[in-house]
């Protein structure tokens, strides 16, 4: 298992210490994996028409910038722990990205938080999590994420 993709969906509420990226540097010390760190931000929608679209740019901008910062952040952290880590924010639709990135990065694992939802949830909405698994030619693992 030389190459880890984990897959950050909250960039907000994730660090170090969270189950995900602990188990993740559990995994790369042990392997001596290469660790990538991937955040895909869905496409841009379609404007409100009474709403400022420069000011909407220019928020999604800045976001954007702190999510890669962040993502800069959390790979520094890594390396300091002696793991090769890099990270990519990556614009597209979710589940397709993290399958096409695995396969570009030649991944051995692709590591998911899972998130626990209700019945009704589960029976309407088709998650990330199940359409990595149902599409993925690649190992999965999910870590269970803290609920908030």
């Amino acid at each position: 298992m030389k190459n880890i993709l984990v897959a950050i969906d909250d960039c907000q509420n994730t660090t170090v210490a969270s189950p995900l990226i602990q188990r993740t540097i559990e995994l790369a010390s042990v392997f001596s994996s290469k660790v990538r760190i991937v955040h895909v931000v869905p496409g841009s929608r379609q404007f409100p028409f009474n709403v400022d679209k420069k000011m909407l740019r220019h928020e999604a901008a800045n976001e954007l910038h702190d999510e890669h910062e962040f993502l800069q952040q959390l790979s520094k952290s890594l390396r300091d722990l002696s793991i090769d880590a890099s990270s990519l924010l990556v614009k597209g639709a979710t589940v397709k990205t993290i399958l096409d990135e695995s396969d570009r990065l030649n991944i051995d694992l692709i590591i998911l938080g899972r998130h626990k939802h209700g019945d009704l949830y589960n029976s309407l909405i088709s998650g990330v999590e199940e359409g990595v698994l149902r599409k993925c030619a690649h190992s999965v693992m999910f870590v269970p994420t803290l609920e908030r």
